[in-house]
């Protein structure tokens, strides 16, 4: 079905369309901020902020790289950290760490292994994607209206036209 038989035929599809659209990107928003607070407040109970350095880099297997982390202030023992990349695209040279640099990590004393690197679309990830689908929802919402306008524009420039005799043609 073409795009055009889709606005003058059924501009009422696309206003409903929209409607639900907006209400999906609420949602999406809505979820998106929950899930950021939520994981802002574990990061800040749950973890500690500290700043670490890269004491080794090693590739474990193609597209799996070890880190060897160590605390900067000797408060915590070297953990290990893991990070992928593409092989098909990158060499190991050119992932973002190197070595001797220093990072803010999230540590997590209970288990180490679970510590994360301080960046923000990686540590809110979850938040991030839904806030961004629904701003993207929220975008498309008055794109559809102004579209389903048009289309029932058009359907009424096409009904108003009569076809027949008219009145002023009818005499007595």
């Amino acid at each position: 079905m073409s795009t055009g038989l889709v606005i003058k035929g059924n501009p009422k599809i696309l206003r409903f369309i929209a409607f639900a659209m907006l209400a999906v990107s609420m949602v999406l928003i809505i979820l998106g901020i929950y899930y950021y607070m939520e994981k802002d407040k574990r990061l800040k109970a749950e973890y500690k902020l500290i700043k670490c350095k890269i004491t080794k880099i090693e590739e474990i297997d193609r597209g799996d790289v070890e880190l060897t982390l160590r605390d900067v202030s000797g408060s915590y023992p070297p953990f290990k950290y893991y990070v992928s990349y593409d092989p098909s695209e990158d060499e190991l040279e050119d992932i973002d760490y190197k070595l001797n640099e220093i990072r803010e990590v999230y540590y997590y004393p209970k288990d180490p292994s679970k510590s994360e690197m301080k960046f923000f679309i990686e540590n809110y990830e979850t938040g991030f994607i839904l806030l961004m689908i629904g701003i993207v929802f929220l975008i498309d919402f008055p794109i559809m209206l102004l579209v389903s306008s048009f289309g029932r524009k058009q359907k009424n420039e096409a009904g108003s036209q009569h076809y027949g005799i008219k009145d002023s043609v009818i005499s007595e």
